[in-house]
């Protein structure tokens, strides 16, 4: 297994097994909204903000290519990509999912690695039992089961969450786990323990709090977040920043909520536990929460894979307000649609289902307003219109912000909403407005032009972009060399053929060369495409050793969308022929340049040489590559 660090850990055998129970399509649609496209599915990418989906998943080939961000390979490298792995976990994982059984073969330092990772979730595991257990059965415990009821929470829901109560002592949690075979070492790694001062001892973090299990996207606990009961600060704590939880990029509750979310293409996110929690027990299945109101692109991007649309539904407060706004900045950024459900002061999602009712929810996700429309809002309930200075400075701020809307149409329907709410003139509203967009649409084409400038200066190969960069020659034989790799991998008398004709060791370009000899090797074992449940693909794939031509071969294998020509062979020809011109009229330019260099020296021997090897070339071209009315 190659690529990104693919080191080979697992047998070939147990791997092929998993590639075979595998496919593709569900693992990537558990994470994207595929939509069929002929013979592929495609969808947002993942891996970076788009609004035309431009991300490939081919169940045929068992791969998937981004065409905008150059993103590409099989099962494994996708894992690998999206949950931030390696790919030892990443076939675990796999693994997992197939019912395949693995066995280790990996360095002892590795191993270390892999058992201290799965002994903190052991240790996480085995904690939230223990919290559970007390809550459940702990006469200290009667205080947070009181709680518990009297928020409302069902005893349904306090399992489905797996709420928990850390006892009010020191060390109870310690000792628990302790006797469970738990080091120090390993408690304090956790974030259930703390080392003391003095250095002399150890500690409880949580004391005396109703515990909320955070857990990952599959539902392992990575850490905790606690609540008081006596009123003392800090109300909530949470777990620290351990090798397994990291707060930024965890969202509560997606674990549960990542189906409805998926299939309602929907998500709301909320500010706290107990809100998110109340949501579901309502039936609001696609609510997850944040650890705190600050929204991360990190968590921005981790929900958006797997909605296209998100409703914020943040306290009515000013800290409430402020981080909506963050939010909806951070989210629109990620390139998701956004809304923002506006909550009655003083109340919260929780608050409002166990007062109101369901109804009432649904109706304020219902009424969940725009961007524009939200921002409008704001401004216009923080102006007393009745005075002339607040007006002319409300204008001015809406004018600013309706001067980022890019249809001429919205900007006039903006236009007059906003001169209506604020009760100012419609022409002079419209006049500010887009005297801004000129100035915003002359700033944002100079940054765009800096933009297409930086693109040639990185290496992304994403469509294909490295042709815009080269001559009309070059860019040709590039199309012609990976027509010909794909036709190469779909055909082996189109391969023999092919290393019959050309040198596949001098193609233009290095990714191609890495592809052509991954085919070879392919084609070296595998009879006639016979194989163990694999397809043609994934087994090149797997010869691949470089990270960037294993994605960039992933693009040529999956094919652009581009149809296969009828008559295979003789597409495979033309190529071939465009390549070997470009070869040759290459060496035709450099004998060119020798004799001109040769003229002053009088060495005429050379210069007879090199005439003679002139003249065939051209023959050459002219008899076997001309007239060409080929494919390419």
């Amino acid at each position: 297994m190659r690529g990104e660090g693919r080191t080979r850990a697992y047998s070939e055998e147990a791997l092929s097994e998993i590639r075979a129970r595998t496919d593709i399509v569900e693992v990537v649609s558990g994470y994207v909204q595929l939509k069929q496209s002929g013979n592929t599915y495609k969808g947002l990418c993942p891996f970076h903000t788009e609004k035309t989906p431009s991300f490939t998943v081919s169940r045929e080939k068992q791969l998937f290519y981004c065409f905008g961000c150059g993103a590409g390979g099989d099962v494994f490298s996708f894992v690998m990509k999206i949950e931030n792995m390696g790919f030892r976990d990443a076939a675990r994982m796999l693994a997992e999912r197939a019912g395949v059984a693995l066995v280790e073969d990996e360095s002892p330092q590795a191993k270390a690695v892999r058992e201290k990772r799965r002994r903190l979730y052991d240790c996480m595991e085995t904690a939230c039992r223990y919290y559970q257990s007390v809550f459940a059965n702990s006469k200290e415990a009667q205080r947070a089961r009181s709680y518990v009821k009297q928020r409302g929470l069902s005893e349904d829901t306090v399992k489905r969450f797996r709420l928990g109560y850390a006892p009010n002592a020191w060390d109870s949690t310690l000792l628990a786990l302790q006797s469970k075979g738990f080091s120090h070492e390993e408690l304090v790694s956790a974030g259930l323990i703390i080392s003391s001062k003095s250095g002399k001892g150890y500690y409880d973090r949580f004391r005396g709090r109703v515990m909320f299990p955070i857990t990952d996207v599959s539902g392992k606990v990575i850490g905790f977040g606690g609540r008081v009961l006596d009123g003392s600060e800090p109300k909530y704590l949470n777990s620290p920043e351990t090798q397994l939880f990291l707060k930024g990029r965890t969202v509560y509750g997606l674990a549960v909520a990542k189906d409805s979310i998926r299939r309602k293409s929907k998500a709301v996110i909320v500010e706290g536990y107990t809100d998110a929690i109340m949501c579901h027990q309502f039936g609001f299945t696609n609510v997850v929460a944040t650890l705190g109101t600050a929204l991360t692109k990190e968590q921005a991007e981790t929900v958006s894979r797997y909605a296209s649309e998100v409703i914020i539904a943040y306290d009515a407060d000013s800290a409430g307000e402020a981080a909506t706004l963050r939010g909806m900045d951070i989210l629109q950024q990620v390139g998701a649609s956004v809304k923002v459900a506006v909550l009655p002061v003083g109340e919260d999602p929780d608050s409002i289902l166990r007062k109101h009712g369901r109804e009432a929810w649904a109706k304020v996700l219902e009424d969940a307003k725009p961007l524009i429309d939200y921002k409008l809002y704001l401004i216009v309930s923080r102006t007393d219109i009745f005075k002339l200075d607040e007006r002319v400075r409300a204008a001015k701020e809406a004018a600013r912000v309706l001067a980022g809307v890019e249809s001429d149409i919205e900007r006039m329907e903006y236009a007059e909403k906003a001169a209506r709410m604020l009760n100012v003139s419609y022409d002079a509203m419209l006049g500010d407005i887009n005297r801004l967009a000129k100035r915003s649409t002359s700033r944002r084409a100079r940054s765009q032009g800096r933009e297409a400038q930086d693109r040639f200066e990185v290496r992304r190969y994403t469509s294909f972009k490295d042709d815009i960069a080269k001559s009309n020659e070059v860019s040709r034989v590039l199309k012609a060399e990976r027509l010909l790799l794909r036709l190469m991998a779909e055909n082996k008398r189109v391969f023999e053929m092919a290393r019959e004709k050309l040198n596949l060791d001098e193609l233009s370009d290095e990714r191609h060369i890495a592809l052509a000899r991954a085919i070879q090797a392919s084609q070296d074992v595998h009879n006639e495409s016979a194989g163990s449940g694999s397809s043609a693909s994934e087994r090149i794939m797997e010869l691949i050793d470089d990270r960037e031509a294993l994605e960039y071969a992933a693009g040529i294998l999956i094919g652009e969308e581009q149809k296969l020509p009828d008559d295979l062979t003789k597409a495979a020809d033309d190529c071939i022929k465009v390549i070997l011109k470009y070869k040759l009229a290459v060496r035709i330019r450099q004998i060119e340049k020798e004799l001109a260099s040769l003229s002053d020296t009088g060495e005429m021997q050379k210069s007879r040489e090199l005439l003679q090897e002139l003249g065939y070339l051209k023959k050459r071209i002219s008899e076997e590559l001309e007239p060409f009315r080929g494919t390419i």
